[in-house]
């Protein structure tokens, strides 16, 4: 109907009936990785059967510029903070992103980077939204992943964790509601240029 398939019904986890209906989030969407599509099957509101890729070469985007590690870290987490529902919190990011990248009042934009960072990171809102979702191995879960963030914007030294793969990023998003799954897609620092050249030292 109107371009979608009909839902059809599949076993949930519970052993219930219900509808199968396909879905795709990508590749353009607030926060979304820019190339990037989900399919996934939904029951409910859970995703399952998930698969990710990029689109084609002509499709990705160009090769961003080498930034240092805290504009680099403000810009995931403002994306992050926007899929989340933090609007004031990832304008304030990206005010410091931007003061950074200007050079001029960098004093200023520090300032501003470490408090946000800091209500960010003690926020309980967020360690409940967050907390236990996500998790990968020594990534740990969506929250630890925004605390590392967190901890780079405001220039601390934090160490790389391994990458992962489009297969692994469908295995965490399997099961997850569709909210949980796009927090958990923010979490990952995914590009297709990252995928490809630099495997084995992709920041998350």
């Amino acid at each position: 109907m109107a371009g979608l398939a009909m839902a059809s019904t599949g076993p949930d986890r519970d052993g219930l009936e219900l509808d199968v209906l396909k879905v795709a989030l990508g590749p353009v969407l607030p926060g979304w990785p820019t190339g990037l599509v989900l399919r996934a099957d939904l029951q409910g509101d859970v995703l399952t059967s998930a698969e990710l890729a990029w689109l084609d070469a002509d499709a990705r985007p160009a090769v961003e510029p080498d930034r240092a590690h805290e504009e680099a870290a403000l810009d995931r987490l403002a994306r992050f903070l926007d899929v989340a529902g933090w609007p004031t919190a990832a304008r304030d990011a990206r005010r410091a992103r931007n003061g950074m990248a200007e050079r001029a009042n960098r004093d200023e934009a520090q300032r501003l980077a470490e408090a946000v960072t800091r209500r960010v990171s003690r926020s309980r809102t967020l360690a409940w939204t967050a907390g236990g979702i996500g998790r990968r191995g020594s990534g740990g879960d969506v929250l630890d992943r925004v605390r590392r963030w967190c901890d780079m914007a405001s220039g601390q030294s934090v160490e790389d964790v391994p990458a992962m793969s489009l297969d692994g990023v469908a295995a965490l998003v399997e099961g997850a509601e569709i909210g949980s799954a796009r927090l958990i897609v923010a979490s990952l620092d995914l590009s297709p240029v990252s995928a490809v050249s630099a495997p084995e030292h992709l920041h998350v």
